[in-house]
């Protein structure tokens, strides 16, 4: 009996480890049965491909720079200081994780808190939670500026600001309440800690990170021919973003591709005598998404042995938390 309910606990969390990428899997699976693949080949060949690495690799020292600031800036909040240049090292080598699994990649650093910093460890998963939930928040409230204005297919988005207005209004009322079942947890108390005032400082902190980010997409947006307004950048970017982190995509790969054809397919520029302008439309779309995510997954493994190779010489290698867990316990 209890074999049984051991191997079905077993099989339902094999599922729910592998549901994503199951998901992500069948979304590009629908993206390349349902695009004309030779428009969508001949558009990356004739792509300015050395300009746009070469600038991706910027933005992504530039991300991490920037990604680290605000990272540093929270754990100055709660009370640890960590050497700006060590932690851009832990950070930027936990891209060798975070390419397998976002959430991965951030609890890696929970690892190095509680071996280098001696933070316990449900406090440092609390830290990271935090910087999680704003990163995703400051997200849905950029998207929201101006999801009002959406239209056709994209009107739904119209329910974004109403969301996430009473989503802040909820989670600002159990902030102030502090409800012991959840205050009491010792996984939850930084939230508690932090309360309103300092949730408003993980955004504000946040904002250089996303503008980073917002910039790198911009420009590879119109080096792919889809010639986005600043405007529109602002409005759909947010929510392109949100959405990729979703754990319906693997690094960027899946639902996301979907979706930017819904955003940005009005953008681009069809030549003159093309034969089926939505196909092509939908090919520039999804070049942008594939390469941007391809390129960013490369780098991230570059950037991420580069500085694992000095993190580990500085005694900093950042570490997977179960395997930090197991060492505290064993």
């Amino acid at each position: 009996m209890s074999s049984t309910g051991g191997r079905r606990v077993s099989v339902l969390a094999i599922a729910k480890h592998l549901a994503p990428y199951l998901i992500a899997a069948l979304a590009l699976a629908w993206v390349y049965f349902h695009i004309d693949r030779q428009k969508l080949f001949d558009i990356l060949v004739h792509a300015p491909l050395a300009a746009f690495v070469g600038m991706s690799a910027g933005m992504l020292v530039l991300n991490c720079a920037a990604d680290t600031f605000a990272m540093s800036a929270v754990f100055r909040r709660f009370g640890t200081r960590v050497p700006y240049k060590d932690l851009y090292l832990v950070r930027a080598s936990t891209y060798l994780l975070a390419v397998v699994n976002y959430h991965i990649g951030q609890a890696a650093i929970v690892g190095y808190l509680y071996r280098v910093k001696r933070v316990p460890l449900l406090r440092a998963s609390g830290w990271i939670l935090f910087i999680i939930g704003v990163n995703v928040g400051t997200l849905f409230i950029l998207a929201s500026a101006g999801a009002s204005r959406t239209t056709g297919q994209l009107a739904l988005m119209r329910w974004i600001p109403l969301a996430c207005g009473v989503g802040i209004v909820v989670y600002a009322t159990i902030l102030t309440i502090k409800p012991p079942i959840l205050a009491n947890r010792r996984l939850l108390k930084p939230l508690f800690e932090m309360g309103i005032a300092g949730h408003a400082f993980g955004v504000l902190v946040r904002l250089p990170h996303i503008g980073v980010l917002l910039a790198w997409h911009f420009v590879s947006l119109r080096m792919f021919g889809v010639q986005v307004t600043p405007g529109a950048a602002l409005l759909y970017l947010p929510a392109y973003f949100a959405v990729s982190s979703l754990p319906v995509n693997v690094n960027g790969l899946g639902v996301a591709q979907l979706v930017a054809q819904f955003f940005f397919m009005p953008y681009v520029l069809v030549p003159a005598g093309t034969h089926d302008p939505v196909a092509f439309q939908k090919a520039a779309v999804t070049a942008y998404s594939l390469a941007t995510s391809g390129i960013s997954i490369i780098l991230q493994l570059i950037l991420g042995l580069v500085c694992l190779r000095w993190a580990t010489a500085r005694g900093l290698k950042p570490e997977p938390v179960e395997a930090v867990a197991e060492a505290a316990t064993g």
